[in-house]
């Protein structure tokens, strides 16, 4: 991918975490970190595809780093998890996810052959949904972790709540 291609997909995939953190009555302070969490979040992940590192390494990276600005932004150790979650939204396990579900939906409507292919599709879309959740959690775990290092003091960190 080009650096083109991949800003252009990152401003997408910010604007698409932007609209699901409005849709969700997101409080107004944390819809610019949505942006550009979500933004920080697919850059990261297309770097480190571009770089070679396989999807799940590149996720990894991309968690933590939305965690890290979310962190930042809003300079605290307590991120709010709509952020967390409207921003990882456009990562490839919400892609799975949808697969999986039309997939159920052809299980229930398939006989023969095509319920043995959409049983395997199914499994598979299942396995990456698991597997990219995992290695979200720990993106996060880390990164959350790694903020508190940062917010020790109680002063450099503003209660939000």
């Amino acid at each position: 991918m080009s650096l083109q291609e991949i800003l252009t997909d990152c401003l997408w995939s910010a604007l698409f975490a932007t609209s699901m953190s409005i849709l969700n009555s997101t409080p107004y302070r944390y819809i610019f970190a949505t942006f550009v969490c979500g933004f920080t979040g697919v850059l990261v992940r297309d770097l480190f595809r571009g770089w070679g590192f396989s999807v799940n390494w590149s996720t990894l990276f991309a968690a933590f780093m939305i965690v890290m600005a979310a962190g930042l932004i809003i300079r605290s150790r307590y991120v709010p998890p709509i952020v967390l979650i409207c921003s990882v939204l456009p990562q490839w396990a919400s892609v799975s996810m949808f697969k999986f579900l039309n997939d159920l939906r052809l299980v229930s409507i398939s006989g023969g052959d095509e319920l043995r292919n959409s049983t395997i599709d199914m499994s598979a879309n299942l396995a990456i949904v698991i597997l990219i959740s995992i290695v979200i959690a720990i993106g996060f775990f880390t990164g959350l972790k790694v903020l508190k290092l940062i917010f020790r003091d109680p002063e450099l960190s503003r209660q939000n709540g």
